[in-house]
Order: C-alpha cells, then structure tokens, then sequence
C-alpha cells in the first residue's frame, strides 16, 4: 500500500503555475491513496489535478476524489480530500470543533480483499490545546472503529516534540520517524514562499497503527522548475510511504 501527503495551498501562490509540477510529480509517484488539504472547492482543484494525472499517464493512472469541506461559511472555498485508485467501501467524517476544521475517514479494498482505513487531517492554528483537542478527537473516533490497519495523514501544524505530537504518537507510529529514526528536516516552508525566512519545521505526518509494517517513508513533490528554483508543487513538501498490513490484520 503505498501512501502520500499533500497541502496543496489552494489556488494560491502561483496555482497555474505550479499545478503542472504538482501533477507530474504525483505521475511519477503514483500512490494507492493521498490524502490532500487547503483543497479549493470552487471551481474544483482536485477533479483537475485527477483529470491531469490521467492524461499525463495516458488512462494509467485514474483517481476519484473524495472531498470534504470545511464546516460553515469557510467550506464554500476550501475542504479537505483523498483521492484513491482502490476501491472505497465507506467514506465519513469529523467536526474537529474549532476553526471550521474536519477530517475525513475513507476505508477502501485492498487487492487481498483486506479493508484499510484512512484518515486524512488538517488541524488548526492557535495553539497546542486546540490542536491537542482536535488530535484527541480523531484518536477517539479511530478507537470507535472495528480493529483495522490504519493510516493518519496530512497537515497537523504541529512540531515533533509538541504535545499534540507526543499525544499521537502514545496510540500511533510516525512512518518516517519509525524509517529513518528522524522526522525530515522541515516539510514547510518551500522556496514557493519567497518571503518565509528561517529554517522553517515538520507540520506533516503520516502516522500508522499497529496493524501495520513501514516498508518505506520519505519526503515527495521536491523538485523545483528547472528555469526557476522558487516554482515548486506547494508550499509544503510532502510525504511519501509505503506500508503492509501485518499478517494478523488480515
């Protein structure tokens, strides 16, 4: 199963611009499942970006998209989404409860016949007990669910270290950290933000239960346009990771 992770930073900062990187890379990528956020509702950023990648991989590569808006007002412009290329058995979601923040929970078919759950998140600004308070949410809402292997990805805005990190990581493993024995060295900013200065920090993960083995873990959508450094995908960089459901979740 391999997996992938993405802010897109909406339509802004240069979208038409950077929207064919974005593309290409995950071409070249080619995820089972990716879970994206700050994902514009309208017009429809991720059934261009699915409709792209097909074209690009000449019928592939085909992805349907599961989106989900913001709560309120804040949903008409921007949600959250997972596009996947297995098939998806149910889909839901969560009120985070601050911020107009969600996250979504797709469970899909692997090609064994097993199920998979996939979280995909993006918490809120303001501090660690908001986040904490969201994070502890979808803790919640995972343990309510039936024993399957299991996935939380996307864009926490917390550090390594922070308590809302801490408290994930007493029910879940960091792929890149369990891989590497690290988290990378920043994941935000990119040279996109020209005007972001400092060593910038880790604000994405993708966290796995222990249902799963980590094969694999690494950042992705890197590369820059060759004729201009500060022209990348986002202005995050993303994680890629490849997984396998342990013998006794089957």
């Amino acid at each position: 199963m391999h997996l992938a992770t993405l802010n897109v930073r909406n339509t802004a900062d240069r979208w038409m611009e950077r929207r064919g990187l974005l593309a290409r890379q995950l071409v070249d990528l080619a995820p089972d499942v990716m879970g994206v956020q700050e994902l514009r509702m309208f017009p429809d950023q991720a059934g261009w970006i699915v409709r792209e990648v097909e074209r690009r991989s000449q019928g592939r590569l085909r992805y349907r998209v599961h989106r989900r808006a913001k709560t309120g007002p804040a949903g008409l412009w921007e949600g959250i989404g997972v596009l996947s290329r297995l098939p998806v058995v149910t889909t839901a979601w969560l009120d985070l409860g601050a911020q107009a923040r969600v996250a979504q929970r797709i469970t899909v078919r692997l090609p064994g016949g097993g199920l998979f759950d996939v979280y995909n998140a993006h918490l809120g600004l303001g501090g660690e007990v908001l986040r904490s308070g969201q994070a502890q949410r979808i803790l919640d809402w995972m343990v309510a669910r039936p024993p399957l292997p299991a996935v939380l990805l996307g864009d926490l805005n917390a550090r390594p270290g922070s308590p809302t990190v801490e408290l994930l990581s007493r029910r879940l493993r960091s792929a890149h950290l369990h891989v590497h024995g690290c988290e990378p060295l920043r994941t935000a900013p990119t040279p996109l933000r020209r005007h972001v200065t400092g060593a910038g920090s880790v604000l994405d993960y993708v966290f796995v239960n222990d249902l799963l083995d980590v094969d694999d873990a690494g950042i992705a959508f890197v590369d820059a346009d060759p004729d201009d450094p500060g022209l990348i995908a986002s202005d995050h960089y993303g994680l890629s990771v490849t997984v396998t459901p342990r013998a006794s979740a089957g």
